[in-house]
């Protein structure tokens, strides 16, 4: 760990992330085990946390939840971008036409993806829940491998080897060799596919969202998945909404906000 690191702001961040994966808040004994600390410890960063009014504390249950004070931070970063008002549309759209759910996840200058908004078709039935977990598994999602498939695979193996290769189904791609094929056919089509992969019964397709950085070299900014349940739509049958996927990260490409442009290294292999 690097030396600059503060260790109690990185576990109270950690604490926010747990809590806001948990349905039932957490105790304090739990918070002490998934950070590896003791019990004086965890209440002394539950109290801090709960002085910025970040969590709050159930007395009945005697564990601890988020406040939507989290939410609203959030909801200013985005508002302050811009991001969701121009891209809201165009993601509505596709959700309708196919009926089924669409994600929008952004490239951080961390060299990361997150998702940022989900919208679900109203035509089904039975429809995929919106999973906002922080990580994205790159070798398992689609939309991980449609933002690997933009840069050289030196540079996309170095991210996969970084977050580490993670098997989630008997069908993950955890090979180089696997794992080179694939994002090599993703760039050559313009979308990726990842067919129970990530969970099984769940198929996905991903296009990434690339613009002119500031410098006028193309630089993925981001990616969008449609994902929709196996029993309901075959490998070729999901591939076959690529054109209308890829249609609707072009038009994110053309209005996406000025403010999010950046001067990073492009790894566009055009």
């Amino acid at each position: 760990m690097s030396e600059d690191i503060i260790v109690s702001v990185e576990r109270a961040f950690r604490i926010v992330e747990i809590m806001a994966d948990s349905t039932v808040g957490l105790g304090i004994s739990e918070v002490a085990r998934q950070l590896g600390v003791n019990k004086a410890i965890a209440v002394k960063l539950l109290d801090t946390l709960s002085h910025l009014e970040l969590v709050w504390r159930d007395e009945v249950s005697q564990t601890y939840q988020l406040t939507y004070r989290i939410s609203n931070l959030g909801l200013r970063q985005l508002q302050k971008s811009r991001l969701l008002d121009q891209s809201a549309v165009p993601l509505k759209q596709l959700a309708e036409h196919s009926g089924e759910l669409v994600r929008l996840a952004i490239v951080e200058t961390t060299e990361r993806l997150t998702w940022i908004y989900a919208v679900a078709g109203q035509t089904r039935s039975v429809r995929i829940d919106p999973n906002y977990s922080l990580e994205i598994v790159l070798n398992a999602h689609a939309i991980g491998k449609a933002w690997l498939s933009t840069m050289p695979f030196e540079r996309a193996w170095g991210l996969l080897e970084r977050q580490g290769l993670t098997r989630l189904t008997p069908n993950t791609k955890i090979t180089r060799t696997d794992l080179k094929a694939d994002l090599e056919l993703s760039h050559a089509r313009g979308f990726a596919t990842a067919y129970e992969e990530q969970e099984l019964g769940v198929g996905a397709i991903a296009a990434p969202i690339v613009i002119p950085s500031l410098d006028g070299s193309p630089e993925c900014v981001g990616a969008v998945s449609l994902a929709a349940p196996t029993n309901r739509m075959t490998r070729e049958a999901l591939e076959a909404f690529a054109p209308v996927l890829i249609e609707t990260t072009e038009k994110l490409g053309r209005i996406w906000p000025l403010e999010r442009r950046s001067l990073r290294p492009a790894w566009r292999k055009i």
